[in-house]
Order: C-alpha cells, then sequence, then structure tokens
C-alpha cells in the first residue's frame, strides 16, 4: 500500500455528515446473486464502464474486529510507527460489519485495496450491529458516515507508476440498499446519487461473502 496515501482513510472521520437512517421494507431482487457484482451501472466521466459489470470484481464483509487484526497485521509487516485506520478504541463495537468492494478487489487477508493509478477505486460502508438488516439506509446519514469512504485513482502522469491523481473521502448522499444478509454472505446494492468529488461511481449490486472468523 501506499502509505503517503493511507492517512485519506481517516478523511470520512473527519468530514461525517449530518442526517437520519431510514429502514424500508427489504427486497427479494436477487438476480444477480451468483455473481460477484450484479449488473450496475458505473464508469468514470469519459464513459468508461468499470465496476459491478467487471465479473473479475470481488466485494467482501468483515467485522472490525477482524478488519483490526488485518491492520494490526499490516503494520507488523510495514513497521513505520503506524496504527490500524479502522480506528481502534474501547467505544468502537467489535461487531460494526465493513461491507468492501473495489474494482480491483476485496480481500479478507488484506485489511484496504492497493489502488494503482488508472481510475481504480474502492468503496467501504460500516454497518452497525443495528443496521445489518434488510433495509434501505441513507448513506449520508451519521451512522454510516463515521467510518465509511471511497477512494479512487486518476490517470497516470509520467512514467512513474504512482504519479497520478488520488483522493478520498466520504461517500456523498445515496442509500445502501440490503437485499439479504446471513452468517454466509451480505447482498446489497449501492446508489450514490451527490458523490461529486468523484469521477467513478459505485453503483450497482454485489454479493460479500463474510470473511472466516480469523482472517
Amino acid at each position: 500500500m501506499n502509505l503517503k496515501r493511507l492517512p485519506l482513510l481517516l478523511l470520512p472521520v473527519l468530514l461525517a455528515a449530518c442526517g437520519n437512517y431510514v429502514v424500508e421494507g427489504g427486497s427479494d431482487d436477487t438476480a444477480n446473486a451468483g455473481l460477484s457484482g450484479g449488473g450496475g451501472n458505473t464508469g468514470n466521466s469519459n464513459g468508461t464502464g468499470m465496476g459491478p459489470s467487471n465479473p473479475a470484481l470481488v466485494a467482501v464483509a468483515v467485522t472490525r474486529a477482524q478488519q483490526d487484526v488485518l491492520w494490526d497485521e499490516y503494520w507488523a509487516n510495514h513497521p513505520v510507527g503506524g496504527s490500524s485506520s479502522s480506528g481502534g478504541g474501547d467505544d468502537l463495537n467489535p461487531d460494526d460489519l465493513f461491507l468492501r468492494v473495489s474494482d480491483l478487489g476485496a480481500s479478507c487477508d488484506s485489511p484496504s485495496t492497493d489502488l494503482t493509478c488508472g481510475g481504480h477505486w474502492q468503496f467501504s460502508v460500516a454497518l452497525p450491529p443495528a443496521l445489518q438488516q434488510v433495509g434501505v439506509y441513507n448513506l449520508d446519514s451519521p451512522e454510516l458516515t463515521a467510518y465509511s469512504y471511497m477512494n479512487e485513482t486518476g490517470d497516470q502522469n509520467s512514467p512513474d507508476p504512482e504519479d497520478c491523481p488520488w483522493g478520498g473521502g466520504t461517500i456523498g448522499s445515496g442509500t445502501l440498499e440490503i437485499l439479504s444478509i446471513d452468517d454466509t454472505e451480505v447482498r446489497f446494492r449501492i446508489e450514490v446519487t451527490g458523490g461529486a468529488f468523484f469521477s467513478t461511481n459505485p453503483n450497482g449490486e454485489y454479493v460479500a461473502p463474510r470473511c472466516p472468523s480469523a482472517p
């Protein structure tokens, strides 16, 4: 992972927006149940398709406790004086559930996706236990914004593989719909409607297998 970019993962905590979450009736729409990503409509500002329609896309569902273990292992192998960016602390619920997805893939073996130049992105939403049920939730509600974020890269500017625009922060307005959730996987749909700061969007339907208890 590019360590100079890592602090941007903390932006959602600083930029948390106000709002209220809503719980609505669930959906039985699981037409893409066998796919890592459903038939979303994602692309950059030039209309280049990427994201849910890519069969290589992978989403995962990992608890805060599992995510913290992954970060501890990461920093043990990259000793630069860092700490878990998932945010440790006695007041945080280890059962919070992170839904992570990226056009480069998400893994239960890594706490984050290392984004390379070229218009790539990752998206993570942290669900508190009260929201881990079928329903529709506002992405800009304080229950979701505190530990949810999106990052993206731009086109490469030079032969240097890390010479490209890179940024991240809160996701913006929109909805997260939990279509189904059980002990093995989470099926969900993302619709971002106000992510004006990003040139790509993660809109689409996903199936996120739950990570094993010992990542």
